[in-house]
C-alpha cells in the first residue's frame, strides 16, 4: 500500500467513496508536501459530518453510529490504561467521582442501533454475534483462567512482558470486534436519527469534560505527574472532538 492510498483511507468513508480517486491522485502528484495538508483535511472533515456527501440514504448516520462506538471504546482502553485511578473509578463512600459515567452511559444508549423486533432479525443478530464475538470471548477467557490460576503473579523477564502484552492485545481484539459487530448489526437495524445522533456525542463530550475536570482538579491537590497530565489532556481532545462532532451535527439538523 503506498502512501497516497493510506491517507486516503483517513478520509470519513463517504467523502472516500465520492472523492477517493481525486484526492488519492492529488497526494500522488503532489508528494510529500502534500501529506500536513492532507492529514489536517481528514481530520476537519470528520470533525464536520455536516459536509460530507451521500452515496445512500443514511450512510452518514452510518458511519457516524460505527466511528461513535469506536470512539467510546477507544475512549475506555484509555481509561484503562490509568487504572488505578481514585479520581475516576466508581467508589461506593465517594459517588460523585462517579457521576461523569451518567451522561457517558445515556449518551451510548442513544447511539445504540435497534434491530427490528422479529424473530428472524434477532437469530440473525445473534448469529452475527456470536461469529464476531466467539474469538475475543475465548481470548478473555483464557486471561482470566491464567489470573485465577496464580501463575501470573509468579512470572518474571520475558514471559511477564508477554502477558502483559497479551493483556492489551485481547482488550484492543475485544474492543474491535465489538466495533464490527456494531457495523454488521447497523446495516439491518434501525439507525439512530440525525438529532439522537447529536445529542448522543453532546452527551459523551460532556461526560468526558467532567472526568478531565476532576482528573485536572486532582492534579492540583498533588503532586504533578506525567500520567495523570497526559490522562487529563486525552480526555480534554477526546471531549472536544465529541462535542465538535456533536454541534456540527445539530447545525445540519438546524
Amino acid at each position: 500500500m503506498n502512501a497516497a492510498t493510506l491517507l486516503t483511507r483517513l478520509y470519513p468513508p463517504p467523502v472516500r467513496d465520492r472523492w477517493g480517486e481525486d484526492i488519492s491522485h492529488e497526494v500522488s502528484t503532489s508528494g510529500i508536501r502534500s501529506w500536513p495538508d492532507t492529514l489536517a483535511g481528514a481530520a476537519r472533515l470528520w470533525l464536520h459530518p455536516g459536509d460530507w456527501p451521500e452515496t445512500f440514504t443514511g450512510q452518514t448516520r452510518r458511519v457516524l453510529t460505527i466511528a461513535l462506538f469506536a470512539f467510546t471504546a477507544a475512549t475506555g482502553l484509555l481509561l484503562r490504561s490509568a487504572e488505578p485511578s481514585t479520581t475516576l473509578t466508581a467508589d461506593i463512600r465517594h459517588p460523585s467521582t462517579s457521576l461523569w459515567l451518567v451522561p457517558l452511559l445515556l449518551g451510548i444508549v442513544l447511539a445504540a442501533p435497534l434491530p427490528p423486533l422479529s424473530g428472524a432479525a434477532l437469530r440473525s443478530l445473534a448469529a452475527a454475534a456470536v461469529r464476531t464475538l466467539t474469538a475475543p470471548t475465548a481470548a478473555v477467557v483464557a486471561m482470566c483462567l491464567t489470573a485465577w490460576s496464580g501463575m501470573a503473579e509468579h512470572l518474571t523477564g520475558f514471559a511477564d512482558t508477554a502477558a502483559v502484552t497479551y493483556y492489551w492485545l485481547t482488550l484492543g481484539f475485544v474492543a474491535l470486534r465489538l466495533c464490527v459487530l456494531v457495523a454488521r448489526i447497523t446495516r439491518t437495524a434501525a439507525l439512530p436519527t440525525t438529532r439522537r445522533l447529536s445529542t448522543a456525542l453532546l452527551h459523551i463530550g460532556t461526560a468526558l469534560t467532567l472526568a478531565a475536570t476532576q482528573n485536572l482538579l486532582a492534579v492540583g491537590r498533588t503532586a504533578l505527574r506525567p500520567g495523570s497530565l497526559t490522562e487529563t489532556l486525552a480526555l480534554g481532545l477526546l471531549a472536544a472532538t465529541a462535542l465538535s462532532v456533536g454541534h456540527d451535527l445539530r447545525q445540519k439538523r438546524a
